[in-house]
């Protein structure tokens, strides 16, 4: 997890406390899911263009 995705995630466990609908706090927990997806795509993506670019097959 990079720090920015760490940074997030902690500011909206905040958020998602201080709620007092379900609503709103479900929404707050289904955008930190996002975020963890989000992460380990950009995560993948960079192991992807990593391993092309070592990879003389794929030139």
């Amino acid at each position: 997890m990079t720090e920015n995705a760490a940074w997030l995630n902690e500011q909206i466990d905040q958020l998602a406390q201080q709620q007092a609908k379900f609503t709103d706090r479900a929404f707050w927990l289904a955008l930190k899911q996002l975020i963890a997806e989000q992460d380990r795509r950009a995560d993948q993506l960079g192991g992807e263009v990593d391993g092309r670019t070592w990879s003389p097959d794929q030139w």
